[in-house]
């Protein structure tokens, strides 16, 4: 098997000929096209992790004798893991080291895995899905990063493309797969099947990838990880109680205010810093801004619908695991058939009109689905969920094809950092506030079927989301994008140098 090219050797020039044309020949070689193999099974199980999950939801909340709300807590706790730990992975890899940091965090991710099949308590099993989180958050960031550094920006559409229709394999067989073992076995086993995965991934990447490093990076910054993961973590922690405790208690209220006065911290701090921990400037490009916002928000509505599409299967309607896996997996396939023709569309008419078009079909099936009822037939809910993943396949490819236009190699560590710090915690926050949703409309009593309408309040919460989504995406530029996009002229820009 070829082995991946160090992309570390070549000169940082921005978007000039020189960048483009060592870029353009990487991707045409056997070894750009292992990393990204390498990127879609690590995803594959991070994604497979997250869906596989919602399905055993029910179960977990009757084996542990815990309400609707606090059960949250075993996606909460994993999201809120993966936000944090994304956010010092930029550093991490650069420093260290793309190979190594990528193998440590898959072996995290797959012994933490065993962790939380052999739980034997909600406590222990929240525990669990944070060091798996942790895992998951630094694997994914860093395997993205080779494969943005691997491929020029014109070729990245079609990678993502390709790398989209194999991530969708995943979240669609794991509610088929989730509902199977939960049904006929126990939860316990949505955990153990990562254990060949994280395997067959550690192998590949044993002899498969070369390291990268930034020998720019500079030392790590200490004082931007404390403020940053802390108000982060704290955060997080604040809105995934506040359904169990109330927005009004003490300690949301507490751990909120820490956590918005320590975020505001390091955000000054930050642009102080001439080696950050998160270089934050990057928000400044105007065209990675408006995709990150865009995504973070597609994020919210869609992993926000599927989760309470499969809770609302299971607990107001009492159907069971292997019908909330049948009624939410046809999302994944709908992403798979339609990538590639996004990708298509996206080198002729650029991200604005996609994005446009896939928050309203977003704002249009969540709007739908808040109209379900007891009696609403199944196969018209699956058939909003194949809507859901189209709609959310025009936003997705899009904006990660778009964001990262104007960004250079050194700076790609930061960008895929932030990137999917702030989407993670969007996914994390979404779920902590739909919670709170469902519990104020009624459906946060242990043992008792949760009413209908309390659902129908959260889908039209995502819905909102949405249209707020439909109306920032129209920020998004098509002529800022043009380096991503097949036959544009592209002007050559020099990277920024960082300010003190």
């Amino acid at each position: 098997m070829p082995s991946a090219v160090d992309v570390s050797t070549a000169p940082d020039q921005g978007h000039g000929r020189g960048d483009r044309s060592l870029a353009a020949r990487l991707a045409l070689r056997p070894s750009a096209r292992a990393i990204v193999i390498i990127c879609a099974l690590a995803s594959f199980m991070s994604i497979m992790d997250s869906q596989i999950v919602n399905v055993a939801l029910t179960s977990l909340s009757r084996d542990f004798h815990v309400a609707d709300a606090a059960v949250q807590w075993v996606v909460t706790a994993y999201m809120m893991s993966i936000a944090v730990c994304v956010a010092a992975s930029g550093w991490i890899g650069d420093r260290f080291g793309t190979k190594p940091v990528f193998l440590i965090a898959v072996g995290t991710f797959t012994v933490a895995s065993a962790l939380c099949a052999i739980s034997t308590s909600m406590p222990e099993l929240i525990v669990m899905r944070v060091l798996q989180g942790a895992g998951a958050g630094t694997m994914t960031p860093v395997s993205m990063a080779m494969v943005y550094r691997a491929y020029p920006p014109d070729r990245r559409a079609h990678v993502l493309g390709l790398l989209a229709g194999v991530q969708a394999v995943a979240p669609a067989t794991a509610p088929l797969i989730g509902g199977a073992l939960v049904t006929w076995a126990t939860w316990r086993w949505i955990f153990t099947i990562n254990l060949p995965v994280g395997a067959v991934i550690t192998v590949l990447g044993i002899f498969v990838l070369l390291d990268h490093q930034e020998p720019r990076r500079g030392g790590f910054d200490v004082t931007g990880a404390l403020l940053g993961i802390g108000g982060l973590g704290l955060l997080l922690f604040a809105v995934g109680e506040a359904p169990t405790a109330g927005w009004t208690s003490a300690v949301t209220a507490g751990t909120g205010g820490s956590a918005l006065v320590l975020l505001a911290a390091f955000t000054v701090t930050e642009l102080r810093r001439p080696n950050p921990l998160l270089d934050i400037r990057i928000l400044g490009d105007r065209l990675f801004r408006w995709c990150t916002v865009s995504i973070m928000l597609a994020m919210w509505a869609f992993f926000g619908s599927l989760v309470f599409t499969a809770l609302y299967v299971q607990e107001a309607r009492g159907d069971s695991a292997m019908a909330s896996g049948l009624t939410t997996f046809p999302e994944a396939v709908a992403i798979g058939l339609v990538s590639g023709a996004v990708a298509r569309l996206f080198a002729k008419v650029g991200p604005h009109r996609l994005i446009l078009g896939g928050f309203l079909g977003l704002a249009l099936t969540t709007g739908l689905l808040s109209q379900a009822g007891l009696t609403t037939s199944l196969w018209w809910v699956r058939a909003l969920c194949f809507l859901l993943g189209v709609s959310v396949a025009f936003i997705m490819l899009p904006t990660q094809a778009a964001a990262f236009a104007q960004v250079t190699s050194s700076r790609t560590g930061h960008a895929s950092a932030i990137f999917n710090t702030l989407q993670r915690a969007t996914m994390s926050i979404g779920v902590a506030v739909l919670s709170a949703v469902l519990a104020l409309a009624g459906g946060n009593v242990v043992h008792v079927r949760p009413p209908v309408a309390a659902f129908h309040w959260v889908f039209l919460t995502n819905t909102a989301v949405a249209l707020v989504g439909a109306v920032l995406s129209l920020r998004v530029s098509d002529s800022d994008a043009a380096p991503a996009i097949r036959g544009r002229a592209v002007t050559p820009q020099a990277e920024p140098e960082p300010t003190g």
